[in-house]
């Protein structure tokens, strides 16, 4: 009797299904790059000298694909310290094909597109939601931390004390770490999910901590270069403009109901950007972060996930990676299952056998 196995959709199904999803990913960040304002880059490059506004453009776009690659950083920082190793371009694909799918109308499709992809380079579920959760706790944790520093440029010096409770936020996470797993797995606990296999090492949660805090301060500095694109002070700006993009990235994580917080994040850039600007340009300013945002992270995706393709395939071993629990489907098993190997039989099996004697002969 044999033993029965996991029913599987056949491989050529599987593939038609990668194709579409590949598509719909491909048409929705394009529909995501057609519906920006691109009109604000004529507007700011009519604003004073063509070719300084052009170079704090550049530099703003480059610099927003820097803070994403440290936030990649501290994602696959965590990821690691939930399992087994995985490949560097797995995890990049992993990622990016993760974080692209923001774009993909509704949550669902794209979190199944995240699981299969995950599943299929070595990450299981229960894995990627504990790298996920514990990764969206230290987002939110440096995000309303650093978010900290906007608030005593809007407000004045009498809400400096700020700046204290965000230090001392960030030493106690990095003093106490495990108060970072506790928080992560209260998430899955609200979610109903399995809390992972292991929990991330102290010293790796502060690695995370610290790469995602560079992330939010390398990223916020795209704000701060439109901004004297826009005429802003650089001297006045600076931290404001950090700060002012950390928060309200961050709450528009938390604005859940609209996709990517979408309006919600430019609503507070505007109001804290015109600390340092006109009301009409700092809203040119809040439109161009979000044009700069969405062009950097498509161009950072789609480039990292070319080259983790271009290395998974030139490598000796490419091919799809399963699960380690996960078993061959139907399909597969008269294609995995290795031939009989004729069995080595003694010398002296081989000899024939006495001839029997007659009977009641000696």
């Amino acid at each position: 009797m044999t033993a029965s196995r996991p029913w599987r959709l056949p491989r050529a199904l599987v593939r038609a299904l990668v194709a579409a999803f590949a598509l719909v990913l491909v048409g929705a960040v394009a529909v995501a790059l057609a519906g920006q304002d691109w009109s604000v880059v004529s507007v700011m490059l009519a604003r004073s000298d063509g070719g300084r506004i052009g170079l704090l453009l550049a530099g703003a776009l480059l610099i927003s694909m820097a803070g994403l690659g440290f936030g990649y950083l501290a994602w696959r920082a965590v990821l690691f310290e939930l399992g087994p190793p995985v490949g560097e371009p797995q995890v990049a694909r992993v990622f990016f094909v993760t974080f692209l799918s923001k774009y993909v109308p509704g949550k669902v499709p794209g979190l199944i597109a995240a699981t299969k992809v995950a599943t299929a380079n070595g990450v299981g579920f229960g894995r990627l939601m504990g790298t996920a959760a514990l990764s969206m706790s230290l987002v939110l944790l440096t995000g309303l931390t650093i978010g900290l520093l906007a608030g005593v440029h809007m407000l004045g010096t009498q809400v400096a004390w700020l700046v204290a409770v965000a230090t001392v936020l960030i030493v106690v996470v990095l003093v106490r770490p495990q108060l970072v797993n506790h928080g992560a797995h209260l998430v899955l606990r609200v979610l109903r999910r399995p809390d992972p296999a292991r929990s991330a090492s102290p010293r790796g949660i502060r690695f995370a901590v610290v790469a995602q805090g560079v992330s939010w301060l390398v990223t916020g500095l795209h704000l701060w270069l439109l901004a004297i694109a826009m005429g802003a002070d650089p001297v006045r700006s600076l931290g404001l403009c950090v700060g002012a993009f950390t928060l309200a990235t961050t709450v528009g994580m938390l604005t859940v109901v609209l996709p990517d917080g979408i309006g919600v994040r430019e609503a507070v850039l505007t109001a804290a950007l015109t600390v340092v600007l006109p009301a009409p340009a700092a809203a040119v300013v809040a439109v161009a972060s979000r044009l700069v945002s969405t062009v950097g992270e498509v161009a950072l995706g789609a480039t990292a996930l070319a080259v983790a393709e271009v290395a998974i395939r030139r490598s000796p071993a490419s091919g799809p990676v399963s699960e380690p629990v996960s078993e061959p489907g139907p399909d597969q098993a008269s294609a995995t299952a290795p031939e009989p190997t004729a069995v080595p039989v003694p010398a002296t099996a081989t000899e024939p056998a006495p001839a029997r004697s007659p009977a009641g002969e000696k």
